[in-house]
């Protein structure tokens, strides 16, 4: 592995020596409580961030309407370790890569559905995702799995819309923008409580005639975009042993895309081609909590649900059919929560889940046939608990158990502690296993004349090691957060999308050979007052894949941004953000026929 031993160790150095003297100038002076106590869901219950042993990055809905920003990728730039790659303007493919991970390697969550795409490769184009309703973001780091499920090797993004149930009255809120490329958003959104319930709906409607992206003499075709997302929840409590609640999204997409050319320039031209899309999710949940068991000591809860999601993609070239995906996914789930209500935290859970998932894939046959259908579905047992040993103590643990009817069963984990040392300085660690199965693409897809799945692949499997700790300073009515961390991970059987066959003369899939190793360091610091909030974050990643230790593509080894916002008046703000991307290494393939191949590159990763 090639590592830049002297550059990591002097930084984490500097780093952790800044927390440090932060730290003690806080000891010296103000002791007063925080501004608020963040929760976090880094269990199957909600917990206090400072009861988390990994690093998390939060953002509110107040810093989400702060940012202005329209789509979910806009604002992860914020974030350290993150890598967000673009294919071109407003609606273009959007991918996020985390510590080194390839884009498939995040679990997307909405609402608590787990919504990447398994006939898009297993991962999840944010550029569509909206931000109007959002209430929190939430990203955890690192091996993932044992507690959130197949998938989440990276780690995790867990989105939080908003429901009403915090909502004393009834709002109403309709905002309407203009822009340039006759851009054009209209979003309404109506939240409240009724008696024992609340609801909240959101409508929200964006469209451009985009850009365009071509440099090739002669070409002037803008790529236009248009998005129609609805969102709706519902919540009541039936009694005090029973709450139900229900949540729906769908989002409506329509991208107009340039072509290749591999012959002559290798550069983007004008095509008149089009991907039409939808993102359907659902889900309906039933906690029950036992009031005759429940005892001063103890309490008890069974919290079931039935998700859906689906993910449907139809490519067109010039009107005709190019390529199809239809992905649907069922899961079932039932989880029991035990918590200790006498003194120290101690809560623990287990649970059982089961999940199916078909896919579609059609296309015009030429080479070969592209039609076919396929299933894949998984059971699994899980448990987790976090338990205060004392005080300042915390340990957090999951175990995870997966049989499924493709590979073979699976088990993850992870452990970790955090200590207190103050009220002022955290310290924490852990160590994970996470595994992720081959995708439908992966292991089927076929485009004609580019790219053949190759169905004997392996399942990832991830491991990490992060120690970190979280500072605060609080002064009068402001606030100092900063979260540095070190982290070292390795991934086996990672699958490269982009393999040269020569039996068929196609590229495919196929898992490298050795470990891939991934390491490096993520700051985060936020100052938080009446008027003024400032985040700022650098992250340094050092990747490399296989035994022959190739540097990951389109991985930037240094990551910072910064963002400050200004409330002028209770309905007048300010916000400047500033972000770098150092730069990353990607193929290039000159414009000959035998590359016309490359097509796959960024679709399959």
């Amino acid at each position: 592995m090639t590592f830049h031993k002297y550059a990591l160790r002097a930084a984490i150095s500097g780093a952790l020596s800044c927390a440090l003297l932060m730290t003690t100038v806080a000891h010296a002076q103000n002791t007063n409580e925080p501004l608020e106590t963040i929760v976090v869901s880094g269990s199957h219950s909600a917990m206090s961030i400072a009861q988390l042993a990994g690093n998390v990055s939060v953002m509110t809905a107040a810093e989400i309407a702060n940012s202005q920003a329209a789509f979910v990728s806009e604002l992860l730039v914020q974030f350290a370790g993150v890598d967000i790659s673009t294919n071109g303007g407003v609606g273009q493919f959007a991918e996020l890569r985390l510590r080194g991970s390839e884009t498939n390697h995040i679990l997307v969550l909405l609402d608590g559905i787990a919504i990447n795409d398994q006939g898009q490769g297993g991962l999840v184009d944010l550029a569509h995702l909206s931000t109007q309703n959002i209430a929190r973001i939430e990203l955890y780091r690192g091996a993932q799995s044992a507690l959130w499920g197949d998938g989440a090797v990276g780690g995790v993004l867990n989105i939080i819309t908003q429901s009403g149930a915090d909502n004393d009255t009834t709002t109403h809120s309709l905002k309407a923008g203009l822009g340039t490329k006759n851009t054009q958003q209209l979003h309404y959104q109506q939240q409240g409580q009724f008696t024992d319930g609340h609801y909240g709906l959101t409508v929200s409607r964006q469209q451009t005639d985009g850009q365009n992206i071509s440099i090739v003499d002669g070409n002037t075709e803008k790529d236009g975009y248009q998005n129609t997302s609805m969102s709706a929840q519902l919540g009541y409590v039936v009694n005090h042993e029973h709450t139900v609640s229900a949540v729906l999204h769908n989002i409506d997409y329509l991208t107009m895309f340039d072509a290749t050319d591999f012959v002559t320039t290798g550069l983007p031209v004008d095509a008149d081609n089009v991907t039409d899309g939808r993102q359907q999710s659902a889900a309906l949940r039933w906690a029950f909590t036992p009031t005759g068991i429940t005892s001063n000591r103890y309490s008890y809860t069974l919290d079931s649900s039935a998700k859906y999601h689906r993910n449907f993609v139809e490519n067109t070239s010039s009107g005709a059919l190019s390529g199809l995906t239809d992905a649907k996914t069922v899961s079932l789930r039932s989880v029991a929560r035990l918590a200790s209500n006498n003194g120290l935290t101690r809560q623990y859970h287990i649970g059982l889940s089961a999940d199916k998932t078909d896919f579609e894939q059609r296309g015009p046959s030429g080479f070969g046939d592209p039609n076919q259908s396929q299933r894949i579905e998984s059971h699994s047992i899980f448990g987790d608990a976090v338990i205060a040993l004392s005080d300042n103590i915390y340990t957090n643990s999951s175990i995870r158990y997966t049989d499924n009817s493709e590979f073979d069963a699976a088990i993850d984990y992870r452990i970790g502690a955090n200590y207190q040392n103050s009220d002022k300085l955290t310290w924490f660690a852990s160590i994970g296993r996470a595994s992720k199965n081959p995708s439908f693409t992966e292991r089927f897809g076929f485009f004609a004349g580019t790219f053949q799945g190759n169905p004997n692949l392996k399942p990832e499997q991830s491991s990490n090691i992060e120690i970190g700790l979280r500072s605060k300073y609080v002064l009068a009515n402001s606030q100092l957060n900063q979260q540095i961390n070190v982290f070292v991970g390795k991934l086996e059987n990672e699958i490269n999308g982009f393999v040269y066959d020569a039996q068929t003369g196609n590229f495919t899939s196929d898992n490298v050979a050795g470990t891939s190793d991934r390491s490096g360091i993520e700051w985060e610091l936020s100052w938080i007052s009446a008027d003024v909030s400032i985040n700022a974050s650098y992250s340094y990643l050092d990747a490399s894949q296989g035994d022959e230790e190739t540097v990951e593509l389109r991985r930037a080894r240094h990551n910072g941004s910064i963002n400050m916002s200004y409330t002028v008046t209770p309905t007048m703000s300010t916000y400047v953000s500033a972000s770098y991307v150092g730069s990353k290494s990607d193929q290039f393939f000159p414009p000959t026929l035998n590359h016309r191949k490359s097509l796959v590159c960024e679709r399959i990763g």
